[in-house]
Parts: structure tokens; C-alpha cells; sequence
């Protein structure tokens, strides 16, 4: 066999928890000091260390962004929103003194709500498209053609489908937007390639489907039908008697429960759409991958990354991004090999602000 056919780790990490502790705590202490403005800088600090930390054929990557394209890109997000969310007020005004109806009335408030999920969606997009812009490898940047409203559009009408369907086109919506993520994405002068099957996993994501719908349906009649009894009869009363501080109890119990259930339950689908996702994506015809997640790894991740965030109220995020880099280095793999000087530069226009969509919209997943 070839050995550029072999598969190897794709990433190599050789970063230390003590240096992410000491970006923390400087992160951190800078945070407080500016009210949070200062965390575009700090997401800047972890991605610039974590970047310079992987290797790839024994050469280093290198994050270029700044945080100020990122908090720049915030503004605009803010005044993009909120802009609106005033013609959206103002429109209603104007209609509700035109027709009196409540019906007419509404509509501009329904499209704000609309806009704004197309827009949280689209975010993960122009954050995929910044991020790419501002890694380099050997000199050469990564680029993402396609629009971000685009994606969002997509996002939404796939997910009504999914409603639709009582969730059962959620492998097929799923393959569609990773398609569109990847295909629209290149380094250099490569272009990524992905062809998803929806059916190579529907098998695993009905079993869990059924899984979670059993799983809610015992916690419900464990814990929350005689919460909710509760609740109503404390309601009745007019008194926040005993039963009903009792009921509050219930629900965290049965939210908590239902939480991490589900978590270890996808799993199983989760590891399975990563190993077909890596396993059918390229670059160019150079690059194979693939990856070697399993079951087990997948939920001591997760877990061990939920135990040391409540358990360390916060001060073990270092930990869990340590962990994050660690698995993604072990995991994924490739095959091929890619020479460098045989890359030109690439010519997709780069954004010149970060992704403040995703930071305002949904700051969880900003890194």
C-alpha cells in the first residue's frame, strides 16, 4: 500500500494547560477591568495560542484575526438588529393606527422573529467564512464563497420541514447545510468536497429519536405530572406552600435529568454523523479524511466537560478547551499528502469584520 494512503492523526497538539491558565486568568482579570469589552481580545488570545499550538505535516497554523474585526463586527450586529427591531415597532405603529386590526398588526413582529432566526443561523456560517480568512498554513490562507442570509434561509425552511416531519428529515437537513458549509469552502486554491447520505445514519437517528421520546416520557411521568399538580394547586391556593417549592424542585430535577439523558443517548448518532461526515470530505485530490471517534470517547468528553464547568464554576474552562484540541488531535485523521509550494494564495475577498452575528446572537459558540 502506498504510504500517503495510510491514514494518520490530521492534527498534532502540543499545547499545556498551564499556558491556557495563564491566557485565562489575564483574560479574565482584563474582562472584569472593561465591563467584558475586552472579551473580543481574549477570544482572539485563546484562538491566536491554540492555533500556533496545532501542527499539521510538522507545520504550524496561524490565526491573523484581531480583536478588533471582532468587536467591530459586533457593532454592526447590534446596529443591524436593532435597526430592525425599530422599523419593525415603528411599522406595527403605523399599521395599527391604518387597520385596527390585531391580526395585520402582528405581521411585522412575526418577521422580526423570523429575521432573527435566519440571522442566528446564518451567524455559524460567516463565523465558519471569517475564521477560514484568517487561518494560515504555510502562508496560505483558507476563503468561503456563498451567502450567510443565504444559509440562514436554508436553515429555516429545513427546520419547518423538520417540524413538518415530526423531526425525521433531520439527517437529510443536516447533510444539506454540512454540504453547503463545506462545498463553499477552500485553502488555497483547493476547494473542500463533501457528499453526504442521509440514509447511511437514519438507522442510528430513529433509534435515538425513539430513545429520547421514551426517556421524556418516563421523566414525565416521574417527575413532571406531579409538578405541574403541584404547581396548579399552589396556584389555587394563592400561597407558595410547601407542594409548590417542591414542584420548582421537580422541574430542575426532571430538565436536568432529561438533559444529560439526551446527551448520552445522541451520542451515539452524533460520533456516527462525525465519522461519515470526515469520512466522505476532501481537499482537492490531495487530502483524504476521516475520523476514528467512537461512542465511549464522545460521552466521556461531553460529561467530563459538563463535571468541570459546574463543578469548577466556570474557572475549568481551560481544561475543557485542553481537552476539546486534545480529542479533535486524537480523532481526526487523513490520508494524502499536501505540498505547499504547489498551493497558490486564495482569491476569495476576505470579510473585514468577525463574526458579531454569532457573538450577539449566540455567544456560546463564539470560539
Amino acid at each position: 500500500m502506498n504510504s500517503l494512503d495510510e491514514k494518520r492523526p490530521l492534527l498534532i497538539y502540543d499545547g499545556t494547560l498551564g499556558d491556557l491558565y495563564g491566557i485565562f486568568f489575564k483574560n479574565l482579570l482584563l474582562q472584569i477591568l472593561t465591563l467584558g469589552i475586552y472579551r473580543f481580545w481574549a477570544t482572539t488570545n485563546n484562538r491566536r495560542y491554540v492555533w500556533t499550538h496545532m501542527r499539521f505535516q510538522d507545520e504550524r497554523f496561524e490565526y491573523t484575526g484581531t480583536g478588533g474585526e471582532l468587536f467591530k463586527g459586533f457593532l454592526f450586529a447590534i446596529v443591524v438588529v436593532f435597526s430592525a427591531a425599530f422599523a419593525a415597532g415603528a411599522l406595527s405603529v403605523v399599521l395599527r393606527m391604518l387597520t385596527k386590526s390585531v391580526a395585520v398588526v402582528a405581521v411585522p413582529v412575526i418577521a422580526l422573529y423570523l429575521l432573527i432566526v435566519v440571522l442566528a443561523a446564518g451567524a455559524f456560517f460567516g463565523a465558519q467564512r471569517y475564521r477560514l480568512s484568517r487561518t494560515q498554513w504555510c502562508g496560505i490562507r483558507g476563503g468561503m464563497t456563498g451567502s450567510a442570509l443565504g444559509y440562514g434561509v436554508r436553515t429555516l425552511l429545513y427546520a419547518l420541514l423538520c417540524v413538518l416531519t415530526l423531526g425525521q428529515m433531520t439527517p437529510w437537513s443536516s447533510m444539506r447545510l454540512t454540504e453547503r458549509r463545506i462545498n463553499e469552502s477552500s485553502f488555497g486554491s483547493l476547494a473542500f468536497r463533501f457528499k453526504g447520505r442521509a440514509w447511511a445514519v437514519y438507522g442510528l437517528f430513529l433509534v435515538t429519536f425513539v430513545g429520547v421520546v421514551v426517556l421524556f416520557t418516563v421523566l414525565f411521568m416521574m417527575f413532571l405530572k406531579g409538578a405541574l399538580a403541584s404547581m396548579h394547586v399552589g396556584h389555587v391556593l394563592g400561597a407558595a406552600t410547601a407542594p409548590s417549592r417542591a414542584a420548582l424542585g421537580s422541574l430542575f430535577l426532571f430538565y436536568a435529568l432529561f438533559s444529560i439523558g439526551t446527551m448520552l443517548i445522541r451520542g451515539f448518532y452524533v460520533a456516527a454523523l462525525t465519522r461519515h461526515v470526515m469520512g466522505n470530505m476532501s481537499l482537492g485530490s490531495q487530502l483524504h479524511f476521516d475520523s476514528n471517534v467512537s461512542v465511549a470517547r464522545l460521552i466521556g468528553l461531553q460529561c467530563g466537560n459538563l463535571a468541570t464547568i459546574v463543578f469548577t464554576l466556570g474557572f475549568g474552562a481551560p481544561i475543557v478547551l485542553h481537552r476539546r484540541m486534545r480529542f479533535a488531535a486524537d480523532t481526526l485523521q487523513v490520508s494524502g499528502y499536501l505540498d505547499p509550494h504547489m498551493l497558490d494564495q486564495n482569491t476569495v475577498a476576505a470579510p473585514l469584520t468577525g463574526e458579531g452575528m454569532l457573538n450577539l446572537l449566540d455567544h456560546g459558540g463564539a470560539f
